[in-house]
């Protein structure tokens, strides 16, 4: 039990994160509790805590069939903390690593923990066939098999339809043009490129092992796409739509952390946080409104802070659709240079269950760093018709 008294102040001390993998790519290898177990220990080597400091592990993960029991735990006994190292595993679709991390950042806020490891873990290529309905075994007939992948993550089950159809159903109420889309594709694929080559996400990754040898670096961009290069490709989920694969977020594997602690235990034990969780929101609407609850739950917590957009350096919001993205820019006025300044998963890839943890980490280098960023939101949209929303300020 932790001696911390509820309402203290929530720090991120450190973060770290894998490189993002795509789909069959350099970490297709990896199985995804070893990415989580990998992310773990990276945090774990950030900083001057003995891993019998951490009183609660937190993991998102959202393609669960056929991983294992506790995916979380697992990842927990895998990695250099105690085997008595308390664990939870977390599935909210894309918003399960960022939930994860605001249960933790709760539990020290009630004063249950005052160190908390937080995150989430995905390896999209390592997701199964599986067979429904099989057990009772089928006399004659064809036997369908369903890709977990997009059964467990990528499909609204209360609509029946994929994400990308609901989000063709945006760019019909809101008019959001194939042009803007692409035009916003290619400028992520350009600023994640810009950012690898400049180093800015060299001091939070932590290499995968595999078994061609090590990964260090991120894969996925394309900064020598053309607008002419996207508007070429087929769309995806209409014949007259307007999503494409160069629109949208990438599949792919990858894993991230932070660790969070109570502001004055942090202090009392000489650790010098990266950043302050002040805030974060959720938001519910109808499962065919999960791109709109974006545009709400980043309103609602600007309000609840007394802040605006002006006041915000940094919005890292995941990049499931690039539709989704110029629909937030442009409802909440957002400017472009401040939204996902370094890329975003239209580049990289959203491993679903892990994207919370790894853009929470990067935000946290970014505050320590980038003198121009002292305050950055940090979200993503939910399936079913959510969002999830953080406040993040540097220290």
């Amino acid at each position: 039990m932790s001696d911390t008294e509820p309402g203290s102040d929530i720090v991120l001390v450190d973060g770290a994160r894998t490189p993002h993998g795509t789909l069959l790519g350099s970490l297709a290898d990896v199985e995804a509790v070893e990415l989580g177990c990998t992310a773990i220990d990276g945090v774990l080597e950030r900083v001057a805590i003995d891993g019998a400091d951490v009183d609660w592990v937190s993991l998102g993960n959202a393609i669960q069939a056929g991983i294992g029991q506790v995916p979380g735990r697992q990842a927990v006994i895998e990695s250099g903390l105690p085997n008595e190292t308390q664990a939870t595993t977390v599935n909210e679709a894309s918003g399960s690593g960022l939930r994860a991390i605001t249960l933790a950042a709760d539990r020290i806020a009630a004063g249950r923990a005052d160190f908390a490891i937080a995150g989430g873990f995905e390896s999209m290529s390592n997701a199964p066939w599986i067979l429904p309905d099989y057990r009772t075994g089928r006399r004659h007939g064809d036997v369908q098999l369903k890709d977990s992948m997009i059964l467990d993550s990528l499909w609204d089950v209360n609509l029946d339809i994929h994400m990308g159809e609901i989000t063709e159903r945006l760019v019909d109420r809101e008019d959001v043009s194939r042009e803007a889309q692409d035009e916003y594709a290619m400028k992520s694929h350009q600023l994640a490129a810009d950012a690898i080559e400049s180093g800015a996400f060299d001091d939070e990754i932590v290499p995968v092992e595999t078994r061609s040898g090590s990964v260090e670096r991120d894969e996925g961009p394309r900064p020598d796409s053309t607008l002419s290069d996207l508007a070429d490709l087929p769309t995806s989920f209409r014949e007259d739509g307007t999503i494409t694969p160069g629109n949208a977020s990438k599949l792919s594997d990858g894993a991230g952390g932070v660790l969070l602690a109570d502001g004055e235990t942090a202090a009392d034990r000489g650790l010098e946080p990266m950043a302050t969780l002040v805030d974060y929101d959720l938001v519910y609407r109808n499962p065919d409104e999960f791109n709109e609850a974006v545009g709400d739950v980043v309103a609602e917590l600007l309000e609840q802070n007394d802040l605006t957009v002006d006041d915000i350096d940094a919005f890292w919001i995941n990049e499931a659709f690039a539709a989704q993205s110029v629909y937030v820019m442009d409802r909440l006025e957002i400017p472009r240079e401040t939204m996902n300044p370094c890329g975003g998963a239209i580049a990289f890839g959203h491993p679903i269950g892990a994207s919370g943890g790894m853009l929470t980490a990067s935000i946290g280098y970014q505050l320590r760093d980038d003198p121009d960023v002292s305050r950055g939101l940090v979200g993503m949209s939910v399936g079913g018709g959510g969002a999830i929303m953080a406040l993040f300020e540097e220290r």
